[in-house]
């Protein structure tokens, strides 16, 4: 069994792709944990993780950690922006962090997401790629080829199609996740 590699980048994949929310807490506040702990702690979460994100594109792209995959079949994932917005996103927003009990389930189930995220690869998910207009594509491999890898992977592109046969040169950025020179 394959097990996948760059475990602490994808976690910090993970934490970034919910920094919009650590910002929607920092400003909102919370009675429960109130003062500037509570804010710095949210800004730090936001921050760190998307800092690490960008240093470790940068690494790829210095390190020329860049391999050329080639498309067998490409599902456009935008739709994955939607759902990540509506079913974490406002869910936690929303909800009141201002007694104890709240504040701690809320911070459980915050738990459980990002385990979710991280265990089923999607930690391609983040607002960042979507502002710097990326699109995600999941590429099944062809099967009939003997060289490529046989696991799917996902790739961020500025283009909006994706067409079968087509190489990409692409920057790793995990195991699973590539985006576009």
């Amino acid at each position: 069994m394959h097990k996948e590699g760059f475990q602490v980048t994808r976690m910090l994949m993970v934490l970034s792709s919910m920094a919009p929310l650590f910002l929607l807490w920092a400003v909102r506040g919370s009675k429960y944990a109130p003062g500037l702990n509570f804010i710095l702690g949210c800004l730090c979460f936001a921050t760190v993780p998307t800092l690490i994100l960008l240093w470790r594109i940068r690494i790829a792209k210095r390190m020329n950690d860049c391999l050329t995959k080639v498309v067998h079949h490409a599902d456009d994932h935008r739709d994955h922006i939607l759902v990540y917005l509506f079913a974490n996103m406002l869910p936690f927003f929303t909800s009141t962090l201002d007694d104890g009990r709240e504040f701690f389930s809320t911070l459980l189930a915050l738990c459980f997401i990002l385990f979710l995220f991280w265990h089923l690869n999607m930690h391609y998910m983040n607002i960042l790629f979507a502002l710097k207009g990326y699109h995600v594509f999941t590429i099944t491999p062809n099967p009939a080829d003997q060289l490529g890898s046989k696991s799917s992977f996902v790739i961020l592109t500025k283009r909006v199609v994706l067409l079968e046969g087509e190489p990409i040169e692409a920057y790793r950025l995990s195991d699973t996740v590539f985006i576009e020179k």
